[in-house]
């Protein structure tokens, strides 16, 4: 996030460590029973991601630099290819997620389930 310092006109663009704890205690929301296999830990680690610290974007450029970031960590860091991860996610056909339209479709709640509430 060193790419993403305040500036005047962006004085919000302050992140800390609440942001990543916030990131972090979303992730570990994912019960053991509920994990189909890593692509999943990944797909919520993404959705935690910009939720956090993308909704605080302001510009297209900043959200596309953090597209950007979030596929390169997904490969570097988790070994596991971003646009195989969110193939669902593909509107337009071409084996890829590269648009934020198409991010913006990854969801991840536990309103379906039964013991949803009395949990929290």
């Amino acid at each position: 996030v060193a790419e993403l310092l305040p500036t005047p006109l962006k004085v919000h663009y302050t992140f800390n460590l609440r942001d990543f704890a916030k990131v972090m205690f979303g992730c570990l929301l994912l019960k053991k029973g509920e994990c189909d296999g890593p692509q999943r830990h990944v797909r919520l680690w993404i959705h935690e991601v910009m939720r956090v610290i993308g909704d605080r974007l302001t510009d297209n450029q900043d959200r596309l630099w953090m597209l950007a970031k979030v596929r390169e960590l997904s490969k570097s860091v988790f070994n596991v290819g971003f646009d195989e991860t969110m193939k669902h996610l593909d509107l337009d056909g071409d084996g890829k997620v590269q648009t934020l339209e198409e991010l913006r479709n990854l969801i991840f709640g536990d309103m379906m389930s039964e013991p949803a509430a009395p949990n929290r």
